[in-house]
């Protein structure tokens, strides 16, 4: 297993633990990046704007230094300083 399997795997049971959702998540790590759960795909990128688009609705991410990680089965990992999100 590779370390970002790993980070996944471990994020989604504490997601699960927590109650949240895991079908349509997001989790947010300080000066890390973000995990986002059922990506359908990348509308817009920039190195401070991510738009993802989900089944109906999309999330705007915006920050600094922004890359795109690891896209796994509906799952995207975003690198970089994420100063906030927005649900559309």
């Amino acid at each position: 297993m590779t370390g970002i399997q790993y980070y996944m795997k471990l994020l989604e049971q504490i997601l699960s633990e927590l109650g949240a959702d895991t079908l349509k998540s997001f989790s947010i790590v300080p000066e890390f990046g973000g995990y986002f759960r059922s990506i359908k795909g990348v509308a817009e990128y920039s190195s401070e704007k991510v738009v993802l688009a989900l089944k109906k609705n999309k999330i705007t991410v915006v920050g600094e230094g922004l890359t795109l990680g690891k896209y796994f089965e509906e799952d995207l990992l975003i690198k970089g300083k994420i100063a906030g999100v927005q649900i559309d």
